[in-house]
């Protein structure tokens, strides 16, 4: 999964829009968004939080300068936890040539000590998406954390693993005009562009993927 063969194998599937979103982490997305614009993939910036409630929720930008400015936020409100490299793995950031910048040390894999409602706030005063993901999990959604979806938080949409499952997840909003989408949450080069939202947009940018999920409403 490093950012040369992710982008080649977006193209290879066919998409013309992705985001990276490491967890609680930005970096990887900008030698992505270098190469992809070689190949005609654009490439927006992102990370995937973990909030104080142990809620996912994806943050998408424009600007990558904007992203590393809310990973530092999140960084400094991270627990002090050393990675345990044997049990984790190396946490790598990883450049366009598919060499090794650096390895982080702080576990990745933490709640940040801010909530669902200040995450949501900072990446929409930023410009930016703010998508809870796989709300149908059991484990890290906002439903299994929170038990409901609150009307008050500005999402852009939903992110769903099955849409199957949507008639379930139905009761616990409370807010009926969200959007459901879905992606390929890709851990795995095989598992990108396994699952797609087609988006009809004038240019690839968050305001248009705002837009547009608006109209999906």
């Amino acid at each position: 999964m490093s950012p040369k063969n992710i982008v080649h194998k977006a193209k290879e599937v066919g998409l013309d829009l992705i985001a990276i979103t490491d967890h609680n982490m930005t970096e990887n997305s900008l030698y992505a968004h270098i190469l992809g614009k070689k190949i005609g993939l654009e490439v927006l910036f992102g990370m995937e939080i973990q909030t104080q409630e142990e809620i996912h929720i994806l943050a998408i930008f424009d600007d990558f300068h904007v992203s590393m400015e809310f990973q530092k936020q999140i960084y400094s409100l991270l627990p002090p936890i050393k990675n345990d490299v044997s049990y984790f793995g190396d946490q790598v950031v990883v450049d366009e040539n598919d060499e090794i910048i650096r390895f982080e040390e702080k576990l990745l894999l933490n709640s940040s000590r801010l909530s669902i409602e200040e995450a949501t706030g900072w990446i929409k005063s930023h410009g930016g998406i703010a998508i809870p993901s796989h709300v149908d999990s059991p484990t890290f959604s906002i439903i299994s954390q929170l038990g409901f979806i609150p009307e008050d938080i500005p999402f852009d949409a939903l992110e769903i693993k099955r849409r199957e499952n949507i008639p379930n997840i139905i009761p616990f909003i409370m807010k009926k005009d969200i959007p459901f989408v879905s992606f390929s949450d890709a851990h795995y080069l095989n598992d990108i562009g396994k699952k797609r939202t087609i988006l009809y947009m004038k240019e690839p940018n968050c305001k248009e993927i705002e837009l547009a999920l608006r109209s999906m409403r």
